[in-house]
């Protein structure tokens, strides 16, 4: 009789072993998927590493125009750590060509500003990323009036619409842009102020 209740009890510890690695294995899957969740969320290009590639699509460079076209057409296939490596990539090397055309221009230029005169005008772009997502984009062209303008900055409503550089060299010759991405409705642009590096400012507002 000793025999079989000690047989029954090794029985009711071996099931019990054997079930426990079970139990502890379901809170460890749900951590694995919250982190797979979690991992997908961040792995995705924000509304503004977009329109940068979108942006370089029309790079002086033909090579990166074409690899920022293959991007934006393989968005869903390709490691989103890949393309930011190639938008930073990209931006540095633009910026380095504006400022070799800058220092070209600068060369066949005089030195004196004189007066200085600009204009701007706000473009708005509706941008289409995968089939239902469509991105209202507004740019903020600035265009010189003089000869040569020598720009330090922008500041778009008293500096409530922030504005980021994209593109155009520095000086700005007669009848040439700069652009800027305005983070804000392009509708509500009231005033736009060029500051020069003389310290003096252009006061712009819509026409």
């Amino acid at each position: 009789m000793k025999k079989i209740m000690m047989l029954a009890t090794i029985a009711m510890l071996t099931v019990g072993c054997d079930k426990q690695p079970e139990a502890a294995q379901a809170p460890n899957t749900a951590v694995k998927t919250e982190a797979v969740k979690a991992k997908l969320q961040t792995d995705k290009l924000t509304e503004k590493e977009l329109q940068d590639l979108e942006s370089l699509e029309k790079s002086p460079s033909e090579e990166t125009a074409a690899t920022a076209g293959y991007y934006l057409s393989n968005l869903e296939v390709t490691p989103v750590a890949e393309i930011r490596e190639f938008i930073a990539k990209g931006w540095e090397e633009w910026e380095t060509l504006n400022r070799q055309e800058a220092e070209k221009d600068e060369q066949q230029s005089p030195s004196d500003q004189g007066d200085a005169s600009m204009q701007y005008r706000i473009e708005v772009k509706n941008q289409v990323f995968g089939p239902n997502n469509v991105v209202e984009t507004a740019y903020l062209h600035l265009i010189s009036l003089s000869d040569r303008i020598v720009l330090d900055r922008v500041v778009v409503n008293r500096g409530n619409c922030k504005a980021d550089y994209r593109d155009g060299a520095n000086p700005i010759l007669y009848g040439k842009t700069m652009r800027f991405f305005l983070n804000c409705d392009p509708r509500n642009v009231r005033e736009v102020v060029a500051v020069l590096k003389d310290g003096r400012e252009i006061v712009m507002s819509p026409q």
